[in-house]
């Protein structure tokens, strides 16, 4: 990444700017300043010179965009589950439509709380990944041997807009693990 790149983020990130520091006193209290440190190569920019900046791209939604896209699909799941508990029809029994219901109001709960706290989106997407596409893949299957009513399934397209959404903010939002540790 280019200095000027990476000197503009630090600059606007509080999380990389207190990393930042706690590095400049650790450096400090392990007594090497940068003032007393042998002068060393600076291989980055060695390796950088000649790489011309990347070109910028625009983003199709900025990243509060994308948390009001989860929070609505994760309403919007909310909203398609929470009836089919009260008003169950079907050859379902009712415990599991019960256990259904809750998966799928979980999920939605879940996208409501990550949209709220993207930060948390990296160690959710593995759990929540395996769950949509589980769920998807269970639903494709009942839909190809008639065991399912495609009216009824509308709500996997949900799931499945919510990973994606979950999957680009993971993708923006700095990773909440990166700890530093003093020893």
């Amino acid at each position: 990444m280019p200095a000027s790149r990476l000197q503009a983020h630090v600059s606007t990130c509080d999380g990389c700017r207190g990393w930042a520091q706690a590095a400049g006193a650790l450096r400090a209290r392990v007594g090497e300043s940068p003032a007393q440190a042998a002068p060393r190569p600076d291989v980055m920019a060695t390796l950088m010179a000649g790489t011309p900046e990347p070109p910028q791209r625009t983003a199709l939604l900025s990243l509060g965009e994308w948390r009001v896209v989860l929070a609505v699909v994760g309403a919007l799941q909310l909203l398609l589950a929470w009836p089919t508990e009260m008003w169950h029809q079907g050859h379902a029994s009712a415990h599991v439509v019960h256990e259904l219901t809750t998966w799928d109001v979980g999920l939605a709960v879940g996208f409501l709380m990550l949209a709220w706290m993207p930060s948390r989106a990296w160690g959710a997407l593995p759990v929540l990944a395996v769950l949509v596409t589980a769920l998807t893949g269970t639903s494709l299957y009942h839909l190809a041997t008639g065991d399912a009513v495609p009216g009824r399934e509308v709500v996997h397209v949900l799931e499945l807009a919510g990973l994606g959404c979950l999957w680009v903010l993971a993708r923006r939002v700095p990773r909440s693990s990166v700890v530093l540790r003093l020893a």
